[in-house]
């Protein structure tokens, strides 16, 4: 049964929508998954960020769009590998929620997701301190870190899935 962490609206999703940031270990139905990404957590509670050196983006958790025909979690582990170099198996990875996205009226002729979209979140946790990692060269990532527990919310503070990271540890 799914938790609701947090509703609210983003600013990058110009129609009207309503965001559902939801702890689940099953992708909702109704919804169409367009993208996937990776919350790894090492031993020391760290989480590992990348940055994207693009106008209005920085920190965020690598994931990205899912590949024609690929499932969520091969591409959380896919977007993990390119944009932090840290290589982890499926088996090593379990959905733990999303952001749920639904439009509140007919999407707009030009937008390019579904009335009901959900961005799949993943996670996996190493059992030991994470190593230094680095981007593969053809990513859009500049940098890969990983980041202290308490710091994650201030690198990166407007995250709409800061809810769901924070159940990890709860």
């Amino acid at each position: 049964m799914p938790t609701v962490l947090s509703t609210l609206t983003v600013p990058w999703i110009s129609p009207p929508h309503r965001m559902d940031v939801l702890r689940t270990s099953e992708l909702p139905e109704g919804y169409t998954v367009t993208t996937a990404f990776a919350l790894a957590v090492d031993a020391d509670d760290r989480t590992l960020l990348t940055r994207v050196d693009l106008p209005g983006r920085g920190w965020e958790v690598p994931g990205g769009h899912l590949d024609e025909g690929e499932s969520p979690l091969d591409a959380a582990v896919r977007e993990l590998a390119e944009e932090t170099g840290l290589d982890v198996r499926p088996e090593q990875v379990a959905l733990v929620g999303g952001q749920q996205i639904t439009l509140l009226g007919t999407p707009p002729a030009d937008y390019p997701y579904p009335a009901r979209a959900f961005m799949a979140f993943h996670a996996v946790r190493l059992d030991r301190r994470g190593l230094p990692t680095a981007p593969h060269p053809e990513s859009e990532c500049g940098a890969a870190s990983w980041v202290e527990r308490s710091q994650v919310p201030l690198v990166c503070p407007k995250a709409a899935w800061l809810p769901l990271h924070a159940s990890l540890f709860a």
